[in-house]
């Protein structure tokens, strides 16, 4: 099934070379905002030029694109992977003294054959024929904000952070993390800037394309030099719903145990949606987790003060000789490799065991 970011729209009923396989129903999508959302902007514009307001424009295409994303996942939830028919409306909802507007989308849910669509739509001719100086203004832009931030020289201002996500530009990726390492590492010692920082982070891999947010987000947590950041960045994947069952195996056998720690936590993340094939996944990701996070520590016996009996032992990674079932008293982990507070392997296997059970008996398998 396919991500809900995925989903085909289309504003007409048909297209050439699209074959519809199964109507399935009318979707709708709403977005309330109140004045408020725009107050900043209608109170005095200073980006106004031939009557139009840069700033108002945007705040506009959020919301819209807010009731685009809303309706693909309306889609994705009763099975169709296209919207066609698509319509977009704008309403001011009054009352005591109170105004909102709503943008509401509506449209078709359908599932179509989706080798023939795609391949429909790569075989049009988008060969680009003028091109404003808006957009090369842009492109100028883009390509000088690369070059600088991979000299080291990152401005992360507003309007940094509105540049690179409208334009979604991810070369920035690795130097956005380099810039805010610090912040990353002891979020507790920044309070709100670092929520400032989490929250525009987001915002910015949200609007990547699905293959590029997987990638970066993967790769950089397997090659990170600081496991804080590649913890924040499992998170990332989880708050985005980017879980990626070929990526955690990936992960699961990485030479790094930290970053093998880490893809544990992960292949406990939940995804919006399951269906059998997710199942079948769950299964091997449980059977890895069962047959490859070995002791790390050595068994040895050691005799007994005072007699002539010996007692089971092991011996930790930092050469600490520790009692069967305890924590290593130097440095603090079990004969697995695993801390108090961390995920263990079997706690993983319970939880994974769980949703497999779930899965089954609601899909009925």
């Amino acid at each position: 099934m396919v991500n809900p970011k995925d989903v085909l729209v289309l504003t007409t009923s048909s297209i050439e070379g699209l074959k519809i396989k199964k109507p399935l129903k009318p979707v709708t999508a709403h977005v309330v905002a109140g004045t408020n959302f725009f107050s900043d902007f209608m109170g005095g514009l200073t980006d106004v030029f031939g009557g139009r307001s840069n700033a108002y424009q945007k705040q506009l295409s959020s919301i819209y694109n807010e009731a685009i994303e809303k309706i693909k996942l309306a889609t994705h939830e009763i099975g169709g992977n296209c919207i066609i028919g698509l319509s977009i409306d704008l309403d001011e909802i009054s009352g005591k003294g109170k105004s909102m507007f709503m943008i509401t989308a509506i449209g078709t849910a359908v599932i179509i054959e989706k080798e023939n669509a795609i391949n429909s739509l790569l075989d049009r001719d988008d060969k680009v024929e003028i091109v404003s100086i808006e957009k090369i203004n842009i492109l100028r832009k883009k390509k000088e904000l690369i070059r600088d931030a991979q000299s080291g020289i990152l401005t992360a201002d507003e309007d940094f952070w509105n540049f690179v996500i409208e334009n979604q530009i991810e070369e920035v990726f690795p130097n956005i993390l380099k810039r805010y390492s610090d912040i990353i590492t002891t979020p507790q010692n920044y309070g709100e800037v670092y929520n400032s920082f989490n929250k525009r982070f987001i915002n910015y891999v949200d609007v990547l394309k699905e293959d590029q947010k997987i990638r970066l987000l993967y790769d950089y947590i397997k090659r990170a030099e600081n496991t804080s950041i590649s913890e924040y960045l499992s998170i990332v994947i989880k708050d985005l719903n980017l879980f990626n069952y070929d990526e955690i195996i990936k992960l699961l056998n990485d030479d790094n145990f930290n970053v093998q720690k880490i893809a544990l936590k992960m292949a406990t993340y939940d995804k919006p949606f399951y269906d059998e094939k997710d199942k079948k996944d769950l299964d091997t990701i449980l059977e890895y987790i069962k047959n490859n996070f070995f002791e790390r520590g050595t068994k040895t016996f050691k005799k007994q003060m005072l007699s002539s009996k010996e007692k089971e032992v092991w011996s930790c990674d930092c050469s600490k000789r520790n009692e069967i079932g305890e924590y290593c008293s130097s440095c603090h982990k079990d004969i697995k490799g695993f801390k108090p507070n961390e995920l263990k392997p079997s706690e993983a296997e319970k939880q994974i065991e769980q949703k497999i059970d779930l899965i089954k008996e609601y899909l009925d398998i």
